[in-house]
């Protein structure tokens, strides 16, 4: 008997014990020799290599079987990459047999695959088609078969540029991508394979341009301990530092961009059915460089309204992300509407779950019930005990079942269903939130402050009337307490009944103390610690409360949904979290407020920076350090004069927010009058300094 993968064909491999579809995609044997052999024979002419590489692959083809079961799709469409490159490279040496003989086998293993022959149009922006099956695998079967069969390479060519090209350049404008940190690799590097192709073919570059910006995340993301800020379905995993090498290197010899460059270099390691490509596409000239004179601040507009926000680029970094989310496209996209996340020397606001697990993957009933819903993430909840929650019962055909209700965001598609084209997207089903303000400054490169305000009044049900939250996030300058970051919400209900919940996730047993709550990190090298204060709802009104520890670590109106780590998916720093806090009104009413205000700092600080609410007839707000931050006290635009006090003796740096658009003048009283000092333009001001100060925001022109 051959020894495996060294002589064995992918059809004889087959015929082992199912060992999930990474194990085929190790490109074992044959399938690899082919491919050298066939490229021996483009680049040097050797005929004996080609004729090796046409028989053989030919072999594997009409035998291999890998049955339609998901993600073994994925190693059929690795028989139609590795064929199509024999067929194309060594043409001219192929008999007609032969050539008939591969698109006999090209077609029966593409009605294999998940996607179906002729091709299912089905999943246009998210789930497997949208992966190598149509965007690599049998766009490259179709290009080497199309003169002697040109129906597979029209099939995916018109759903390509009908329902797949148009929504992702529409996606592409706002810089980022919907399927979360671990999926990136195969949605978005897919993405890039088509580009490529097409490009080579002569039809130049498909996309938008914006694309290249999209791998920009990653670099946002990526955290000083080497892992990055989780996004949707993904594994917390400290014991290996996560690569977007694939994608980096497509995008950055495509695009020639040396900060993508510096990406792939950190892992400069490529899946063994894309090795290949590394070969014909990386561009050697390019030379790496680092992200440290990039912009602190990066803000994701339509159809994301998301931001990411940081101190430094060194190791003393502070990771601040904000979510608006103005469209959901579903699939491994979780509803975190209006969420954020802190890091500091050590996750402190997280992201709760994990994808993965004792519960299982995709829909178990971790990932449906809490890991995927908003309660998992620092959001807000408005509980309607009658509420139903609806999804599909993955595998089940069409059998739908329900979810618990978390008092979260709803499930667009009525069902939970994935978004199936563009023109879903932009509908009222699938949209979610709106932007109404976001800025940085006044140094673009070095921000004082980030800001980004959004309704997501659409991403509930009929439960709420009104959802909007602010974020401030505030680069402190100090080495102490390097940053600070503010909340400001409005919630309305439709019934007065309904409670509402503010929530924060974290890793370690938070420690309540009256109005503030303290979360540090003491464990596995981490030694960050986050200080919340509540200044809204008033402490009177205010129930602050712990959830988690044992036995109630993912815990969902009265049921835990554990998830413990796998052996080979190890959680050891417990990144998934085990507690959470939640701040709600004790007094029932339809309109609430919250104002939170949290720092940062290493958990051996011994006194964070005073914290005091700003209260005036139009606006609320917070002094803090040298800084005065104030948001509109009902939420709405800001279009005519308002006064303010503020105390202390030192210089302060303001940022006002939603003002109308147009020409703001600040005045400050001296002696029971108002002297001009300076224009304010969107939502930032400079500097005043004196003992009390009483200051006239007024409009000059609009």
């Amino acid at each position: 008997m051959r020894k495996l993968g060294v002589d064995r064909t992918p059809a004889e491999e087959a015929q082992e014990t199912d060992r999930g579809f990474r194990y085929y995609f190790k490109m074992r044997g044959v399938t690899s020799r082919v491919q050298t052999q066939a490229l021996d024979y483009l680049v040097y002419g050797d005929k004996k290599q080609a004729r090796s590489a046409i028989t053989a692959m030919l072999d594997t083809l009409q035998n291999v079987n890998f049955g339609t079961k998901q993600d073994l799709s994925r190693a059929s469409g690795v028989m139609l990459m590795c064929g199509a490159m024999v067929y194309d490279w060594c043409y001219d040496q192929m008999k007609d047999t032969e050539k008939e003989a591969y698109i006999d086998a090209f077609v029966r293993i593409a009605k294999t695959m998940e996607c179906g022959y002729p091709p299912r149009n089905r999943e246009p922006i998210a789930g497997h088609s949208s992966e190598w099956m149509i965007l690599r695998d049998m766009l490259s079967a179709g290009i080497a078969i199309y003169d002697e069969y040109p129906d597979m390479y029209n099939y995916v060519i018109k759903m390509m540029f009908k329902d797949y090209v148009p929504v992702r350049n529409y996606i592409y404008a706002g810089h980022n991508y919907h399927q979360g940190t671990s999926y990136v690799n195969v949605r978005f590097s897919n993405d890039l394979f088509s580009l490529w192709i097409l490009d080579r073919m002569g039809a130049d570059a498909i996309y938008n341009s914006s694309q290249q910006f999209v791998p920009y995340d990653f670099l946002y993301r990526r955290r000083p301990d080497g892992q990055v800020m989780p996004a949707g379905d993904t594994n917390p995993i400290r014991k290996s530092s996560p690569s977007y090498s694939l994608p980096a290197m497509l995008a950055s010899s495509y695009y020639k961009d040396s900060y993508l460059a510096y990406e792939y270099e950190r892992k400069p390691k490529l899946e063994a059915h894309c090795l290949i490509f590394d070969i014909l596409w990386r561009d050697l000239d390019l030379k790496a460089k680092a992200p440290d004179d990039l912009p602190l601040t990066r803000y994701s507009g339509t159809p994301f309204g998301w931001m990411i926000a940081r101190t430094v680029w060194d190791k003393n970094s502070v990771i601040a992300e904000m979510k608006i989310n103005e469209h959901f496209v579903g699939n491994h996209q979780h509803l975190d509407g209006g969420s954020f996340q802190l890091y500091y020397r050590g996750s402190l606001a997280i992201d709760a779950g994990a994808y993965q697990g004792s519960s299982g993957g995709y829909n178990s009933p971790h990932n449906k019930n809490f890991f995927k819903r908003t309660i998992a993430h620092n959001s807000l909840l408005i509980y309607n005990p009658e509420e139903k929650f609806a999804c599909w019962n993955y595998g089940g055909g069409d059998k739908t079942e329900l979810a618990d209700n978390d008092g979260g965001q709803r499930m667009p598609g009525d069902r939970w269903e994935t978004c199936r084209s563009f023109k879903d997207l932009l509908s009222k089903d699938y949209t979610t939130g709106k932007v109404l303000g976001h800025g940085f400054g006044p140094d673009n490169t070095t921000p004082d402050y980030s800001y980004l305000k959004g309704d997501i009044t659409q991403a509930y049900t009929e439960k709420v009337k009104e959802v909007k939250r602010s974020f401030v996030f505030l680069n402190l300058h100090s080495e102490e307490v390097p940053a600070a970051l503010i909340v400001f919400d409005k919630v309305v209900s439709s019934d007065p009944q309904f409670k509402k919940f503010w929530l924060l996730h974290c890793i370690e047993e938070p420690v309540i103390e009256n109005n503030r709550f303290t979360i540090k990190r003491t464990k596995n090298g981490d030694t960050g610690m986050l200080q919340n204060q509540v200044l809204l709802p008033e402490i009177s009104d205010a129930q602050i409360e712990k959830v988690g520890g044992k036995g109630k670590e993912f815990w969902v109106f009265g049921t835990n949904y554990p998830n413990e780590a796998s052996p080979n998916r190890p959680d050891d720093a417990n990144e998934k979290g085990a507690w959470r806090i939640e701040i709600s009104p004790k007094a029932a009413a339809a309109e609430n407020y919250f104002l939170n205000v949290m720092q940062v700092a290493d958990n051996s600080c011994k006194q964070m920076n005073e914290v005091k609410r700003i209260d005036a007839d139009k606006i609320v707000g917070v002094q803090i350090a040298d800084r005065i931050v104030t948001f509109s006290k009902n939420s709405q635009p800001l279009f005519d004069k308002f006064d303010m006090k503020t105390t202390g003796d030192r210089t302060m740096k303001y940022v006002i927010t939603d003002l109308i658009p147009g020409t703001w003048q600040i005045k400050k009283r001296r002696k029971g009058l108002y002297s001009g000092y300076g224009s304010v333009l969107g939502q930032w001001h400079s500097l005043f300094r004196g003992n009390c100060r009483t200051l006239r925001v007024l409009p000059i022109e609009h």
